[in-house]
């Protein structure tokens, strides 16, 4: 809940600033300009899924991310699988930097995470690794208003969405200036901070409970004599 009005705040102070237009007098400023997603990236990288077939390449520390990670949070902090250094290595070009953003644009399209560690994905999903002039902030905020349509422009007629990674890179989108991108940052970046650390602190939680709760179940950890 915490997270969500979090969330909430800064999708208003998008609003404010690059719908609505409130910093600068209701009006899109001279030097911002009609790009694409690509123009916003170093690069968008399409992730891969490595041979499952070599056991080796899995259950490390290294997240990968797939659709079901980027339901319901900000930061893709919980992977239901992990690489190996090995298995990262095996292709290594598929490794995001922290603060990429990922959307999902095959099946699910439309979701939108940040990458909170060095981490890969599978195919369904295309990352932004931003530009250093691009405010990743900026570009999630982004993603998060066109998701509906991403979803659509994935359709072509089928009921399976694919939004191919050629495809994706040439969605239009409004590129403001470097300084207001700068600006943006730093009136929001506290915000994503404080929901990074809060979904550490709910997962710090959720593995005490794990841990302790089958242990108070079965006797094992006597809390009788704790007066409370």
């Amino acid at each position: 809940m915490l997270n969500n009005n979090l969330e909430q705040q800064a999708k208003a102070l998008f609003k404010s600033w690059f719908v609505d237009g409130e910093p600068f007098n209701g009006k899109q400023p001279d030097d911002w300009i009609l790009g694409t997603i690509d123009d916003l990236a170093k690069d968008v990288v399409c992730g891969k899924t490595p041979s499952t077939k070599k056991e080796e390449y899995y259950g490390g520390y290294i997240p990968f991310i797939t659709i079901p990670d980027m339901h319901n949070c900000v930061y893709s902090l919980n992977t239901a699988r992990s690489l190996s250094t090995l298995g990262a290595e095996s292709q290594s070009k598929k490794t995001l930097p922290v603060n990429s953003v990922c959307v999902s644009c095959i099946g699910t399209a439309g979701l939108v995470t940040l990458v909170p560690v060095p981490s890969q994905t599978n195919q369904q999903i295309n990352s932004i690794i931003p530009k250093n002039t691009v405010s990743p902030y900026y570009v999630y905020l982004l993603m998060k208003t066109m998701s509906e349509i991403i979803n659509k422009l994935g359709q072509s007629g089928s009921t399976i969405v694919n939004l191919n990674k050629a495809q994706f890179g040439k969605i239009e989108v409004i590129i403001p200036s470097s300084k207001v991108m700068l600006e943006f940052t730093e009136l929001v970046e506290p915000i994503f901070k404080l929901i990074l650390l809060n979904q550490k602190e709910n997962n710090r939680l959720s593995n005490l409970r794990d841990t302790l709760l089958p242990k108070l179940m079965s006797g094992e950890l006597d809390v009788s004599n704790i007066d409370l």
